[in-house]
């Protein structure tokens, strides 16, 4: 849970503007960043971490379903309610991935948030992230000033990253330890939400997940989306 060194990430000198707001439909100069932390986001940067070749992200279940049927050898992930939909192959959970290779193999995402964010938007330059990229994602936006950040949900953890985020692109080194315990304790949030009794078994995987969402900087990868027709293609870039 460390920032990038001061040699990777934007320097005082380089100092990028930065503005903040939520979903809605409209293009932006520059770079945009899709942030979904809980848990869209941080369960892409799992399949890439695992070795997926590119994400597909869709705004409905039956899109995703579709492509899953014509692609050979994909895998659909994703949730609706927290929970993944019928004929879905993986859910939203970031840690599913722990036992799972995806070497080479399209991932069609569907998600509440994250997915249909990315669909409203366009910029020349479309990053999706989490507080598990947040150093490779500022280094990418550095480089397409200006950086607009949108916040999919209402919750506090996409804030607290866009927060992490605006710092760096203004030359500062945030303190990790802080935005992770801000992903942290908006689990309660997450939990007023919630309009059904879950079973001990939900419990215990969203705690872990959460866990999972709040690992800064875990992955040194930024995630780079490109519009085709009613998707979204996410691919891994490093560096």
């Amino acid at each position: 849970m460390t920032s990038p060194p001061a040699g990777n990430r934007p320097t005082r000198s380089e100092t990028t503007p930065v503005t903040v707001g939520g979903v809605e439909a409209r293009s932006f100069p520059g770079a945009v960043v899709v942030i979904d932390v809980i848990r869209a986001f941080t369960s892409a940067a799992a399949a890439f971490g695992v070795g997926a070749r590119e994400i597909r992200c869709v705004e409905s279940i039956e899109r995703a379903l579709e492509l899953g049927a014509i692609i050979d050898g994909s895998v659909v992930m994703g949730e609706e309610r927290g929970q993944p939909p019928e004929g879905f192959d993986l859910g939203n959970s970031p840690l599913q991935f722990d036992e799972i290779d995806l070497e080479g193999r399209v991932v069609v995402q569907r998600t509440s948030n994250g997915t249909r964010g990315l669909a409203q938007v366009s910029a020349p330059l479309v990053l999706a992230a989490s507080a598990v990229n947040l150093g490779a994602t500022a280094l990418r936006a550095a480089a397409m000033p200006p950086v607009h950040l949108v916040c999919t949900g209402s919750t506090s953890e996409d804030r607290a990253c866009a927060d992490h985020l605006a710092a760096l692109l203004g030359g500062g080194a945030p303190d990790p330890d802080v935005t992770c315990r801000r992903v942290l304790d908006a689990a309660d949030e997450h939990r007023a939400f919630w309009t059904r009794q879950r079973s001990d078994a939900e419990f215990a995987e969203f705690e872990a997940d959460i866990a999972a969402c709040a690992e800064v900087d875990r992955y040194p990868f930024a995630m780079i989306g490109r519009r085709d027709g009613d998707q979204v293609v996410l691919t891994r870039h490093d560096g």
